[in-house]
């Protein structure tokens, strides 16, 4: 552990022994996100729903993490009322993993890590080398049963405590009519992309995500170049990248602002590598293409839970000649897309935000 976290830990567990004997609140759920200030994804499906109940006390601990001494500064006193709402709550939600709730939890607090993703190809959490250990979890949500094993060591969890019933942002990716109204929103906002196909570029990043975060380059430019007029490129990098701005034109799109659901909604193709991005597309059905030229490289330092070529439903590209080889072919891979799918999402019916509500419910009440 480093020095800068045996101090916030010092700090945290005085606040952790001034509020500990404090009661837990049967009905008091608390949302802990560190990378938005605002309610975001699954939380904000999640609270919506709870919010029709007037029996809860929802609480939001959310914040938007700089790595800078202001940051810091910052982000401790946001720890210090996290060991204060983990410590009065019954139900803690997560979205990323958390320091205070893998140092500091009473037994009877439960503790549900959502996950921002449908999924993970690259290794995460305590399966690689990481500040503290990850745990004091009691479930963590899945979209299938695939995930158990993984998550189990991701997370610091039984096999048991990963619960496949679903996350909630894929709720409105399985819903027609919210997919038609995010593509009447985007083809109303960038008027240039109608009648043209439209590429969508969602990459995961490199490097350490706090301290030394990157993305493969990609010459987008040479695509368009190559595919001509009838294409159009909207990019999209992790969320951990910032607003980093490739390029802004008619032809080649800075898609950071806009949410991955609308980007899928006008989307005939994307290109991503190591993403859970790719999980979320294959509920669209279309054709993806998968630009690793640091494959090798990746599994070594990075590593990855599952035999990359033999999963992925796509062309695996190392170069951008590929790339556009592999687009205008249009080979199809819809067979495969379909298995990928229904491999890695048990429900499909848009009700994994209910499921997610009732074990709230069900914790609450101590069942």
């Amino acid at each position: 552990m480093k020095m800068k976290n045996i101090i916030v830990y010092c700090i945290l567990a005085v606040v952790n022994l001034i509020t500990y004997p404090l009661k837990v609140k049967s009905n008091k759920i608390t949302f802990i996100c560190y990378c938005s200030d605002k309610l975001k994804r699954d939380f904000k499906l999640i609270s919506k729903k709870l919010e029709k109940e007037d029996s809860y006390e929802l609480v939001y601990v959310l914040t938007n993490y700089e790595n800078s001494l202001k940051g810091n500064v910052a982000f401790l006193f946001n720890c210090m009322k996290q060991v204060y709402h983990v410590n009065t709550s019954k139900v803690v939600l997560l979205d990323y993993n958390n320091f205070v709730v893998s140092n500091f939890k009473k037994k009877e607090v439960k503790v549900i890590q959502v996950w921002h993703a449908c999924g993970a190809i690259k290794k995460f959490g305590n399966d690689i080398e990481r500040e503290y250990p990850i745990k004091n979890y009691d479930y963590v949500l899945a979209t299938s049963e695939e995930w158990k094993k993984h998550y189990s060591t991701a997370f610091g969890v039984s096999e048991n405590s990963v619960l496949p019933i679903g996350i909630p942002l894929t709720d409105n990716l399985f819903s027609k009519e919210k997919m038609k109204k995010y593509k009447r929103h985007m083809l109303k906002k960038f008027p240039s992309i109608k009648g043209k196909k439209v590429i969508v570029y969602a990459p995961t990043f490199r490097g350490d995500p706090i301290y030394d975060i990157k993305y493969q380059d990609i010459n987008l430019q040479y695509l368009k170049e190559q595919l001509g007029d009838e294409y159009v490129i909207i990019y999209k990098l992790h969320p951990s990248l910032g607003d980093r701005v490739i390029a802004n034109d008619e032809s080649i799109i800075d898609g950071n602002s806009e949410s991955i659901k609308r980007l899928f909604s006008i989307a005939d193709y994307l290109i991503s590598d190591y993403s859970s991005v790719i999980f979320d597309f294959s509920i669209m059905k279309k054709p993806m293409i998968f630009f690793v030229p640091d494959l090798e490289q990746y599994k070594k330092e990075r590593g990855i839970y599952m035999d990359y070529e033999e999963t992925m439903p796509g062309p695996i590209c190392k170069t951008e000649e590929e790339i556009v080889q592999a687009i205008l072919s249009e080979i199809s891979y819809s067979d495969k897309i379909e298995e990928f799918k229904n491999k890695y999402f048990k429900y499909q019916d848009g009700k994994s935000t209910e499921r997610v509500v009732e074990l709230i419910a069900n914790l609450c009440k101590g069942v």
